[in-house]
């Protein structure tokens, strides 16, 4: 069966998930994660998913009132295809009742070389029950957009979101 645990820095599943994350998001999208691993203000959590005891991959999130925003999240390589992210995703959502989940992803471009993965991440989403939102921003060189569920979202409360977690953990513009 599926469950999500904490990760602290240290810990196997914190050098796993380190591993992943290196293969799944390239160097330009990639923060340090251990100041979201060692936050105490109850804003970020890092999630590994496990299954018979074994990571099968991670979920990063921001939390701020009634918003928790995925920022990294990623099933290992040879478990993908099986629905465990989908499986993950339910997951989340189980465990933040009434709050409305967020999730950026790469525009498609069909001029980019990703073209077809962005494509598919978005009908991934599209499938679990995300909607598009209006909220389009730039970020490393990238364009993105917001998807939610559980609610829509205007980019007011997206800056509001940013705002108000920036005044609770330090450098969480960074993300």
């Amino acid at each position: 069966m599926l469950g999500l645990i904490p990760v602290y820095p240290g810990t196997s599943e914190a050098a796993q998930l380190q591993a992943l994350y290196i293969r799944a998001f390239p160097a330009n999208e990639r923060r340090p994660l251990e100041p979201l691993m060692t936050d105490q203000t109850g804003h970020a959590q890092v999630l590994a998913a496990m299954e018979e005891g074994e990571f099968r991959g991670f979920v990063c999130s921001l939390i701020q009132g009634d918003l928790l925003h995925i920022i990294y999240f990623a099933v290992t390589e040879n478990q993908r295809g099986r629905g465990l992210g989908s499986q993950i995703l339910a997951a989340v959502r189980e465990a933040s009742p009434g709050m409305r989940l967020l999730v950026d992803i790469e525009a498609p471009d069909p001029t980019a070389e990703n073209h077809l993965q962005r494509v598919r991440r978005q009908e991934f989403y599209l499938r679990n029950g995300y909607t598009e939102t209006p909220v389009r921003y730039s970020w490393r060189g990238e364009d993105y957009i917001i998807l939610s569920r559980g609610g829509s979202l205007t980019p007011e409360e997206f800056h509001r979101f940013w705002d108000d977690l920036s005044h609770s953990i330090s450098n969480a513009k960074r993300y």
